[in-house]
């Protein structure tokens, strides 16, 4: 009878969880760049009748079968891609295919990023919405219009002519301006995105499960292409998400429901032995 108390209550917690990390996705279903996160559990065996069976050398389907509940395995996060969306401003950055921005953090550090709302900063640094520079550093001139990104990365504007160009043309009409290249972006992949850390704000961290960042330019080596004017959007389904929430709401009533039979078997128990 403990035991299946014990499964009851693992089950709540567990349904419990799951229907924290569903209301966290649906509450980011329009984040640009999110990545839904997805709960794995596992059965917890009865370690005492396990560990018995493995002393004895016999271990049979009865020993795998005495279940004590529920535990979660693991919280990944599904980093398919999110649909592209044109937004018609030129400081908002798209990834299409594989790859993250790399973004330099106050302290030092490196992070990773699909989210490409981007901003200028006093010194016309590209940074991201929270005052993160984009590494390696783009600088693009003031009164910049005509934002282009080539399929290597190769970022250019149209500039104005400055008064010695215009002086060295001659008569001419200057309203096209000049075009400039700027900087280079560049990107990042892993082997295991599903191992990297999420420290908040569409932001993640590289860790040994993700393995080291392989870096070079859109386009190449497995990099997706990069495009301006447009928005990745969350990668949230609504009606998967629903579903999932109405199929983790049955299961913890399904729990609570065994945990109160259980309960009442065992005052039942209780009362004849006394």
């Amino acid at each position: 009878m403990p035991l299946s108390l014990d499964a009851a209550v693992s089950g709540m917690q567990q349904q419990q969880k799951n229907i924290e990390a569903i209301s966290n996705n649906l509450a980011n279903v329009n984040t640009t760049g999110y990545k839904r996160v997805k709960i794995h559990f596992q059965d917890i065996l009865n370690s005492s009748s396990v560990f018995a069976a493995i002393a004895t050398g016999t271990v049979d389907q009865r020993d795998v079968a005495e279940s004590a509940g529920v535990s979660t395995a693991a919280m990944t996060r599904d980093f398919a891609q999110g649909t592209l969306q044109p937004t018609g401003r030129q400081m908002d950055f798209a990834i299409s295919g594989d790859g993250f921005f790399r973004v330099r953090l106050d302290d030092g550090s490196v992070a990773y990023t699909r989210s490409g709302v981007f901003m200028l900063d006093g010194d016309g640094k590209v940074t991201t919405a929270s005052g993160e520079l984009l590494d390696p550093p783009l600088a693009l001139p003031q009164n910049f219009r005509g934002l282009r990104i080539e399929t290597n990365g190769e970022v250019s504007v149209i500039r104005d002519y400055t008064d010695a160009e215009l002086a060295a043309l001659g008569p001419f009409d200057p309203r096209d301006g000049v075009r400039q290249v700027v900087g280079q972006i560049e990107l990042a992949r892993f082997s295991n995105p599903a191992g990297l850390e999420a420290i908040g704000n569409s932001r993640y961290r590289e860790t040994p499960e993700s393995q080291p960042p392989i870096n070079g330019a859109p386009g190449a080596d497995g990099m997706g292409a990069v495009f301006s004017g447009w928005l990745e959007a969350s990668n949230v389904d609504i009606a998967t998400e629903m579903t999932g929430l109405v199929m983790a709401k049955r299961g913890y009533q399904l729990n609570l429901v065994a945990f109160r039979t259980i309960e009442q078997m065992l005052t039942q128990a209780n009362d004849v032995t006394v």
